[in-house]
C-alpha cells in the first residue's frame, strides 16, 4: 500500500511560547531517581530477603535493576511532558549520564553509612568495598542457603545491574523522544485512533491439495486488502480536502466493522495526531499485521491536516 501524503492548506501559527528550561526536567528525575533508590534502601534494611536489585530473570536479565530504572527515570517523563520541553538526543545522553551518577552516588552513600574499617583501624575505600560487594555475588539455592562467591564474575552481574537500572532509565525519555510534538506550541501531540479497517478475511484452513481453494483464497484476501487500502485512500483525500462531515460520515458507516476487523490477520488502523492547543496535526495509517503477542506495525502513509478539519471530524 502507498499512500502519498499531500500538504494541507496554510494555517496561521499560534505564538510561540517561551521555552521551558531543560533544569526543571533534570530536577523531576533527580527526585524520582532518590525516592526510588530510597525505596530500595528501605527495602533492604526491612530484613525482607527479597532484594529487588537482585532479582534477575533466567539468572542474566536483571528485571528488578530495569524496575528501578524505570521508577527512577519517571520524573523526566511527567516534567517533559507537563512543561512541554521536548525530549531529544541531548537531553537522553544527558538523562543516561545523570542516572549513571545517581547509582554510583547511591552506592557510595551506602558505603559511608557503613563506616568500615580495617582489622588495624584503617578506613576501607569505596573502591575497595565495591570491589568486595562484586566478588562477593552469589545466588540463593533452593533450600534458602547462599551458593558459594562468583568471584571476579561477580563483575558481570554488577554491570548487568547498571546496565538494567540505565536501561530503565532511558525507556520512558525514549518513548519521549519519538512522540509526536508540535513546534509551535511546544508541547506534545495527543494520539487517537479513529477507525479499523480490514484489510484480509478471516482465516479459514484449506487443504495443501486443494489448489483451486487455495488460488481463490489468496484472491479473496488481495481484494480485501485492496477494498481496506482504497477505504484508506478516500479517507486521505476527504482530509486533505477538508472534507470532515464527509469524513465523519464513513467513519460513523465503518464503525460496525470495526469490531470484526479487530480480528483480522491484517487490518489498516487510522490515527488521529494532533495538538490540543492549536488542533493542527496528522493523519496516520498502520498496516497492522498478527494477532495477540505477535503483533506487527508498520506506518504506510502520514497526511497533514488543518485545524479547521480536527475541530470539524472532533
Amino acid at each position: 500500500m502507498n499512500i502519498t501524503p499531500e500538504a494541507a492548506p496554510a494555517t496561521s501559527a499560534p505564538a510561540r511560547r517561551s521555552s521551558p528550561s531543560y533544569s526543571l526536567v533534570l530536577y523531576s528525575g533527580l527526585a524520582t531517581s532518590a525516592l526510588a533508590l530510597l525505596g530500595v534502601y528501605l527495602l533492604d534494611v526491612s530484613g525482607s530477603d527479597f532484594s529487588i536489585m537482585g532479582w534477575y530473570a533466567d539468572y542474566v536479565l536483571p528485571i528488578g535493576a530495569l524496575i528501578v530504572g524505570v521508577v527512577a527515570s519517571s520524573g523526566y517523563g511527567i516534567a517533559s511532558w507537563v512543561t512541554g520541553v521536548k525530549i531529544n538526543r541531548s537531553l537522553l545522553w544527558s538523562v543516561l549520564a545523570i542516572q549513571l551518577l545517581v547509582y554510583f552516588a547511591a552506592q557510595y552513600i551506602e558505603f559511608s553509612h557503613l563506616k568500615l574499617i580495617h582489622k588495624d583501624g584503617r578506613p576501607v575505600g569505596f573502591f575497595e568495598y565495591y570491589d568486595f560487594i562484586a566478588r562477593s555475588f552469589a545466588w540463593k539455592q533452593d533450600n534458602g542457603s547462599m551458593g558459594q562467591p562468583l568471584g571476579a564474575w561477580g563483575y558481570c552481574f554488577r554491570l548487568l545491574e547498571i546496565a538494567g537500572f540505565a536501561g530503565g532509565s532511558l525507556i520512558v525519555p525514549a518513548i519521549l523522544l519519538k512522540a509526536p510534538y508540535c513546534q509551535a506550541c511546544q508541547r506534545y501531540m495527543g494520539t487517537r485512533q479513529l477507525s479499523l479497517l480490514a484489510a484480509s478475511v478471516p482465516a479459514r484452513k484449506i487443504k495443501k491439495s486443494d489448489a483451486e481453494g487455495l488460488a481463490a483464497y489468496q484472491a479473496e484476501q488481495e481484494k480485501a486488502f485492496t477494498r481496506g487500502k482504497d477505504i484508506a485512500a478516500m479517507l486521505q483525500n476527504m482530509a486533505t480536502a477538508g472534507e470532515a462531515a464527509g469524513f465523519r460520515q464513513t467513519l460513523s458507516e465503518l464503525e460496525a466493522k470495526k469490531k470484526e476487523a479487530a480480528k483480522l490477520l491484517l487490518r489498516i488502523s487510522v490515527h488521529l495526531i494532533s495538538c490540543k492547543e492549536c488542533q493542527a496535526g496528522s493523519l496516520l495509517f498502520k498496516l497492522v499485521a498478527g494477532q495477540g503477542n505477535r503483533i506487527k506495525m508498520t506506518e504506510i502513509g502520514r497526511s497533514p491536516v488543518t485545524a479547521d478539519f480536527v475541530r470539524g471530524i472532533r
